[in-house]
């Protein structure tokens, strides 16, 4: 139950953003201010692989920073949340 309520905030804060990516360490400030409690780095890492293999989310780049992560939600995300 914990892993699908990650999944869907992570999905529904990254809806909310678009049509930015956000900056992963944002993500996870947003993911922690909605979910108690806190999420920790593995289980983060562990539902972010699950979106991303799913192809839920996909990673952006950044045209100035190559070492920024961006998260941005995918048409097939959008799909999954209107289930």
């Amino acid at each position: 139950m914990r892993a699908t309520n990650i999944r869907r905030t992570i999905l529904d804060i990254l809806e909310r953003a678009q049509p930015y990516a956000l900056p992963e360490s944002q993500l996870v400030v947003e993911l922690n201010g909605a979910l108690r409690p806190a999420v920790g780095a593995a289980e983060f890492d562990q539902e972010i692989l699950f979106l991303q293999t799913r192809r839920y989310i996909t990673t952006v780049p950044d045209p100035l920073d190559d070492q920024l992560v961006k998260w941005a939600i995918t048409e097939a995300g959008l799909t999954m949340l209107r289930q």
